[in-house]
């Protein structure tokens, strides 16, 4: 396996990198965050995903648990329903984070569990379950190479997967004759490669469930710096070993612990996800969850909106024409340079109690819409249209020719400008046919 200290991290797998921190850090905060890369062969994916494991975090577990049991909440068939006492006189040890591959050639078996075989005929008389792959990555990592092609071939071992990866926690399920069924919950995050410029094609087109199951997918780019092409040939790596580097860094972001969501950027996120008539609400859950981890990677306590931003296009690549995307991102953007909505005033609190209605600002685009009917309306009933307000203000306020008050409009003579269709009324217009930019409407 090649040296993480020595993968040389540029612009087109810069994202991949950084995907892969939030994930290794969520995992260690007991939520897994499923990672997909994307890209042509030999741009270095699967190298740097299986390379991630020599930089994970320890975990603690009962000593010698399978399935890699938290003393505080032991979840396995042997341990379980042990008390603390019990769980004590076992023992607790500290291991590395698992991390564990699903090849092409693997069986349901082997990847959720099975009996014992060497158990039974050793003369026992009590059936024993044999753990598998997902069972024992359990607060790890599972990697899958070329996922799009495993979900063709292995159709079974993809559903076992959408039940993995299903909630957080999943869950598996071990069936054999002759045995009563158990199932259990299972916390660990997958992380799959893919070319979906190859036979038989992408994820999404092949088995759209399983990839809305991803929180997150990478499109890996390829190096556009001479200087990095040199680096990789050279195998030099970095003058300082990029492995201590993120360790360390993973180690603080894991002490820290996810950064507080505040209100507003729940707000914003349901925002996106109605407005945008986005499919599914794992895209809302991992855009507010990945900003969180995002913040804390960052040294920060509570998200803001430049989180939302920095994490928006991994989050819904997969989910969204790319069109839809770059709408959401501009939109984003937009708020944070207009409404100022990402900054929290200084002194406020960053609880998700809600302010009085008096003293927020509109929280969605109808409240905005409906500010600037009521401010037309008081114009109408002052005499003066929008644009002969504007021409006024421009000009530093012009009264009448007759130097008294504002006459009203005669409706008969204004002229009217109106779309060539029948008027609706406001709810019966979706939202994003309420709202419109400044360039439209000019």
């Amino acid at each position: 396996m090649k040296s993480f200290e020595k993968l040389v991290r540029h612009e087109g797998n810069d994202t991949l990198f950084r995907c892969m921190e939030i994930s290794i850090v969520s995992t260690a905060m007991g939520v897994p965050l499923h990672l997909h890369a994307e890209g042509l062969r030999g741009t270095g994916k699967s190298t740097i995903m299986l390379a991630a494991r020599q930089v994970l975090p320890t975990i603690r577990r009962v000593r010698g648990c399978q399935y890699n049991c938290d003393p505080e909440r032991p979840h396995c068939p042997e341990h379980k329903d042990l008390s603390r006492a019990e769980l004590l006189s076992i023992g607790i040890e500290e291991v590395p984070m698992p991390f564990l591959e699903i090849s092409h050639s693997a069986k349901v078996g082997t990847v959720v569990g099975s009996i014992d075989l060497e158990e039974l005929t050793s003369g026992s008389s009590k059936a024993r379950l044999l753990p598998g792959t997902i069972p024992m990555a359990n607060r790890g990592i599972i990697f899958i190479d070329e996922i799009n092609r495993l979900a063709e071939t292995s159709p079974e071992i993809a559903d076992v997967l959408l039940a993995a990866m299903g909630t957080k926690p999943g869950r598996v399920k071990i069936e054999e004759t002759g045995m009563k069924p158990v199932e259990m919950p299972v916390a660990c995050s997958v992380w799959a490669a893919s070319n979906p410029d190859e036979e038989p094609g992408a994820l999404e087109d092949i088995r759209k469930q399983l990839a809305d199951r991803f929180d997150l997918t990478v499109s890996m780019g390829r190096p556009t710096d001479p200087s990095a092409i040199v680096s990789i040939l050279r195998k030099e790596g970095f003058a300082v070993p990029l492995g201590n580097q993120v360790r360390e860094n993973l180690l603080r972001a894991c002490e820290r612990g996810t950064a507080e969501v505040p209100q507003f950027l729940d707000e914003i996120v349901a925002q996106l996800y109605i407005m945008f008539n986005l499919e599914s609400l794992r895209s809302a859950e991992a855009l507010r969850h990945v900003a969180s981890v995002n913040a804390a990677l960052m040294g920060r306590g509570v998200a803001s909106i430049d989180d939302l931003i920095a994490v928006a296009q991994p989050c819904l690549r997969h989910r969204v024409e790319m069109n839809t995307l770059a709408q959401i991102i501009k939109y984003l953007a937009e708020l944070k340079e207009g409404k100022k909505q990402s900054e929290v005033p200084a002194g406020a609190s960053t609880t998700t109690k809600a302010a009085p209605r008096h003293q927020q600002q509109p929280a969605s685009a109808l409240d905005r819409l409906l500010s600037r009917v009521k401010e037309s309306m008081e114009s109408y009933r002052a005499g003066v249209t929008p644009s002969a307000k504007h021409s006024q203000d421009s000009k530093g306020g012009a009264s009448d020719s007759g130097g008294g008050a504002k006459k009203p409009l005669d409706p008969m003579t204004t002229p009217l400008a109106a779309p060539p269709r029948v008027a609706r009324s406001i709810p019966d217009l979706r939202l994003d046919e309420l709202v419109r930019t400044e360039e439209e409407l000019r």
